[in-house]
Formats: structure tokens, C-alpha cells, sequence
């Protein structure tokens, strides 16, 4: 039951902590036991398959990296990998997931406990395929923003930067964006999206990889899952993206963050503030 596991453990200033552990749930992570370390540190243990760890180690090395200049006092994370006691993993990773109600239309399930909700769009995600199922308070609160802007009428075509597991894009298709456009800079989860989307009748959306540069056009809605330091960084791009009289979504940054992010778009104002687990999502029109 245990062969093929291994565990990832980190030793984070406790500022981190929480970045780190929401990283470590979305790679798949069944639980986490978390326990104060000495100086100020907390450490985290997460269960992954084996021939996940390695890779999940160095993402989560390289995902802190990009968060240490927003957290500049903050102490370099150790990470490593070890051996795990005999558990049915599989099991707990199921008992971890279950489905999640976000807003007033949308339900997110893992394939193995779809309810029959109706009046709600099913989104089928498998959990820990890449980023997005759901159980992030990013993911929720862009999903809280996509139903709102939708609701809000005028939303004819989308792009979802960064897609991940496709949740974004697929939530868009569902909810009746007739043109929806999908982008990842990472090749690797292009298939993972486009199974997602196949699954739950959302193939028509257009998946690529790339950044917003490398998309032409402009659209109705951009929506941008991202980093706080990718959305300064690709704020030029993001804003030549989003139509005049449209909509531009930002997360994936701590609630400190919002001021910086919120810098690198002059011109723009603030429509909608999410706010969930300390974790900000952003609703951004320009100002006339």
C-alpha cells in the first residue's frame, strides 16, 4: 500500500508557510502535517508518489524563489524528500477532495464523487493533475469572478493565462462564453488541460502554449492565475490583452501583494476585491 511513496519536507520561515502548503495540496498532496520548527520556522510534511516527489520538490523550490523578493526578510526554505510509513495514500488523497460549491453556479468534484447538483455547472477536475481544482482560494476567487463578470453580460470571448488544469477555461465554455482562449507557458500541462476540458464537453476552447504576448487580439475578459511577481512582470502584456470596455482578473497574490500588483496597472481601478485565506483575487477595468 505504501510502495511508491515518498514524502516532501520543508523547513519555511512561517511568513511562507501557507504559500508553501497550498503549493504542495494542488501538486496532490493527500494531507500535510505541519509542525513548529525552532527560530521561527514551520515544517511541512506532504505524501507524493514517487515518481512525482523529485519534481514537486524542485517546483516548490522554485515557486518560493519567486516569492522571496515580496518576503525579502525571509530565510532560503530547505526542502527534501524521504521515506514515508505504510499507508493506503490513494485513499486519504480521495478522503482530502471532496466537491466544493463556489458562487451561485459553479461546483468543482474530483471524477470519483460527481454529485447531481442541479442548477450548478459540474466542473470534473482529477485533483494534483496541475494547478487548479477548486480547493485553492485563488482558484475559488477567480471562479467568484468569472460568474460575476459573466453575470454582468458582455463577456463574448475570454482568455485564461496560465490555465493550468484548464478549471479557468473550463468554467468560462460552461458558462456560455461562446470564444474562450487557453495559454501555459509550461508545454508539459497542455494535455492535462485538454483532457480536462474533453471530459466535462469543453474541447472547443482554443488551448496553446505561450504567454498573453505571444496571443493576438484582444478580449472581452483576461484572466491571470498567476504569481504576484508574473503579474507586474507581464502587466504590459496582460493590459494590451483586455478590450477597452473589458475585464481583467488578477490572482494569485497574498493580500500584502495587492498594492504592488495594483501599481503596475496605472489607469486602472479596482471593480471587485476577493479576499479568502489571506489570498487576493482582483477585478481590474481601466478608468475612463
Amino acid at each position: 500500500m505504501n510502495e511508491g511513496w515518498s514524502a516532501v519536507c520543508v523547513e519555511v520561515d512561517a511568513e511562507l508557510a501557507e504559500a508553501a502548503a497550498n503549493f504542495l495540496v494542488e501538486e496532490g498532496a493527500p494531507g500535510l502535517v505541519e509542525s513548529d520548527a525552532a527560530h521561527g520556522r514551520v515544517r511541512l510534511e506532504a505524501a507524493m508518489p514517487d515518481a512525482d516527489c523529485a519534481r514537486v520538490a524542485e517546483d516548490l523550490g522554485t515557486y518560493l524563489a519567486r516569492l522571496a523578493p515580496l518576503h525579502p526578510t525571509a530565510r532560503p526554505a530547505t526542502i527534501a524528500t524521504a521515506a514515508v510509513e505504510a499507508l493506503d495514500w490513494v485513499a486519504v488523497a480521495r478522503s482530502h477532495h471532496r466537491p466544493v460549491m463556489v458562487g451561485r453556479r459553479l461546483l468543482v468534484a474530483p471524477p470519483w464523487d460527481v454529485p447531481d447538483a442541479q442548477g450548478r455547472e459540474v466542473l470534473v477536475v482529477e485533483p494534483g493533475m496541475a494547478f487548479g481544482t477548486g480547493q485553492h482560494a485563488t482558484t475559488r476567487g477567480c471562479l467568484e469572478a468569472i460568474e460575476a463578470s459573466v453575470a454582468a453580460g458582455g463577456v463574448t470571448s475570454a482568455l485564461d493565462v496560465g490555465t493550468g488544469s484548464g478549471i479557468l477555461a473550463l468554467a468560462l465554455a460552461r458558462l456560455g462564453v461562446s470564444r474562450v482562449v487557453a495559454i501555459d507557458d509550461d508545454p508539459q500541462v497542455l494535455s492535462i488541460a485538454r483532457e480536462n476540458l474533453a471530459r466535462n464537453g469543453a474541447a472547443r476552447v482554443a488551448l496553446s502554449a505561450g504567454t498573453a504576448a505571444s496571443v493576438d487580439g484582444r478580449f472581452d475578459l483576461v484572466v491571470a492565475n498567476l504569481l504576484a511577481d508574473l503579474l507586474v512582470r507581464e502587466a504590459d502584456a496582460l493590459r494590451a490583452r483586455t478590450a477597452a470596455a473589458g475585464r481583467l482578473v488578477v490572482s494569485g497574490l497574498l493580500d500584502s501583494q495587492a498594492d504592488a500588483v495594483l501599481a503596475a496597472y496605472p489607469g486602472w481601478r479596482v471593480a471587485a476585491d476577493h479576499r479568502d485565506e489571506g489570498w487576493c483575487t482582483l477585478v481590474l477595468r481601466r478608468v475612463r
